[in-house]
């Protein structure tokens, strides 16, 4: 039984780091995009950069990596989702626009500048990457749990019959 849910984990963990990959990559060209191109300000182009990315995240990883679906235990996901998300997302625009501001002295080339907001935006996000993880497992895997008609990778129990 540890050994299942230890790959139930594992699995869970992988499909989570592939949502957020493609969150990640979605933030980033509507921040390349917003920065680089359109030159709106770093505070608005990771902040809609990363709303933009948060949506398709929370989806993927709610259906795909936890495998709930249906209404059960959806606001409580919702909730935590947003909260924890919010946390780690006021951290990257700080640091984001914090780098900008640093960097606007130092490198005139508008090309350098959005290069490395990228590089700050994605390294800003990395610190939080793992307590965000156990973070929304909790709530998500708890969630699931709630709904024992619709077994999911995130429990850690054998199929029953009825």
């Amino acid at each position: 039984m540890p050994e299942e849910n230890a790959r139930g984990v594992r699995r869970i963990f992988t499909r989570y780091s592939m949502a957020s990959l493609l969150a990640t990559g979605i933030s980033q060209v509507v921040l390349l995009v917003m920065y680089g191109i359109w030159e709106a300000g770093a505070m608005t182009a990771s902040t809609v950069a990363f709303l933009v990315g948060a949506v398709p995240h929370f989806l993927l990883i709610r259906r795909w990596a936890w495998g709930n679906k249906g209404t059960a235990g959806r606001s409580a996901e919702i909730v935590a989702y947003v909260v924890v998300t919010a946390a780690g997302g006021a951290l990257s625009i700080l640091i984001t626009t914090g780098m900008d501001w640093l960097l606007d002295p130092l490198i005139h080339d508008h090309g350098w500048k959005t290069t490395s907001l990228i590089i700050t935006y994605v390294a800003s996000g990395a610190p939080v990457f793992l307590l965000k993880f156990f973070a929304l497992d909790r709530v998500f895997r708890r969630s699931a749990t709630k709904t024992p008609d619709t077994a999911t990778d995130s429990q850690a129990t054998t199929a029953t019959t009825k």
